[in-house]
């Protein structure tokens, strides 16, 4: 029997590899792409808050960067209420500081935490898909820090005992020394859009007790109840503080 030119039976598989490399690429652009032609949007970026607080031993600082993202659906898309409805999330923990030796001074997280980011550099969110779109297309470009609006600050917190989860309190931005005594002041809330990763394990080395709340508020109620001693304590839970488990 004749054998064939062993290059008749090789010289045919870069060509299959290059047609199946082209297919994948194709497969990925129409994945990326195509989900705008029929009407999906969703972006995710990395933001970092700072926090600069003065102190009567000078100016401290304390930061974290989390993920956020924003989409919306088409209108054909959903049902009732919720149909060309958006979406926003984030994941990461909450930025903090130490004030002062043992006391901690943290902007909890908020599910208007992508918004936040999308107010301070591009400007109110609009109605307009149009205006939406360029905006968080800009604003997933962008890497730049802005002094956050005052009236986009988030909730501020601090704990009387950082050992006691039902000791949290809401701190007045305007008004440190009436949680910390005279000589605090919050300089500023700085937020960025950056290409450092998100942050993790931080929270968690300062409040580790956090892990005992992953099903239960910070008064230790099981859920929300008006009937709770702890009306504050009581409003919030591990997740403002931190989205990932350990």
């Amino acid at each position: 029997m004749r054998r064939m030119p062993q290059a008749a039976s090789t010289g045919a598989q870069p060509h299959h590899r290059r047609t199946a490399a082209v297919v994948l690429l194709l497969a990925v652009v129409f994945a990326l792409s195509g989900c705008r032609l029929i009407g999906f949007y969703n972006w995710s970026w990395n933001q970092k808050l700072e926090l600069r607080v003065m102190t009567p031993d000078g100016e401290v600082s304390g930061s974290s960067v989390i993920q956020a993202s924003y989409g919306f659906w088409p209108k054909w898309y959903g049902m009732g209420d919720f149909m060309g409805a958006s979406n926003h999330a984030h994941s990461g923990e909450a930025a903090f500081v130490e004030v002062a030796p043992g006391r901690y001074l943290f902007a909890i997280m908020s599910q208007n935490d992508p918004e936040m980011a999308y107010e301070t550099f591009i400007g109110p969110i609009t109605t307009s898909r149009e205006e939406r779109i360029e905006g968080f297309d800009r604003l997933y470009r962008l890497r730049e820090t802005r002094a956050l609006p005052r009236e986009l600050y988030p909730t501020l917190v601090t704990f009387r005992d950082i050992n006691d989860p039902a000791s949290v309190e809401e701190v007045d931005p305007d008004n440190l020394e009436a949680t910390f005594g005279p000589g605090y002041r919050l300089a500023s809330i700085e937020i960025a859009i950056t290409s450092n990763p998100k942050t993790g394990g931080k929270i968690t080395r300062i409040i580790p007790w956090i892990k005992e709340h992953y099903s239960k508020q910070l008064d230790g109620n099981r859920y929300e109840t008006i009937k709770s001693e702890k009306r504050f304590a009581n409003s919030l839970s591990s997740g403002v503080f931190t989205t990932e488990r350990e």
